[in-house]
């Protein structure tokens, strides 16, 4: 082949590629994956967890987020929680307290649940409490 042919259809292939890129960038500005916010006491099941956030409560030393978690036994209650609150995503406490969830705190065995209290940071306006599990996210709104 000549020099010339080659050139144009390298050319022509660069264009057809830019092509079906600006058409999957289209694709891909129109997709929603909007994650529908529960309201408190909705009961969630996220993964293979069961999760319901009763109550959001904030005070001036930190947000006290209730929650009950059944369906995996041994799991670590505190993995895979966050709050967004003042604009930042925060993790809960792993402080040990009365009634709170600490890192020591599992799912019980034989499908019972566990009810405790997760200690986030002290803001000035909670959005969200969140949480993830199995690639699911599910977020509950005060």
């Amino acid at each position: 082949m000549k020099t010339r042919t080659l050139l144009l259809l390298s050319v022509g292939c660069g264009l057809l590629i830019v092509l079906a890129g600006g058409i999957k960038l289209l694709q891909v500005a129109t997709d929603r994956a909007d994650v529908p916010v529960l309201e408190l006491g909705d009961e969630a099941l996220v993964g293979d967890m069961t999760v319901v956030v009763s109550a959001i409560e904030a005070t001036t030393s930190g947000v006290n987020v209730s929650v009950e978690l059944s369906g995996v036994p041994g799991a670590a209650v505190l993995e895979g929680w966050s709050m967004l609150g003042d604009g930042e995503l925060s993790e809960p406490s792993a402080a040990v307290s009365d009634g709170a969830c600490d890192a020591t705190t599992i799912v019980p065995d034989g499908g019972a649940e566990i009810r405790c209290t997760l200690r986030f940071p002290a803001v000035e306006a909670e959005q969200y409490v969140a949480y993830q599990r199995g690639g699911e996210l599910r977020r509950w709104a005060p």
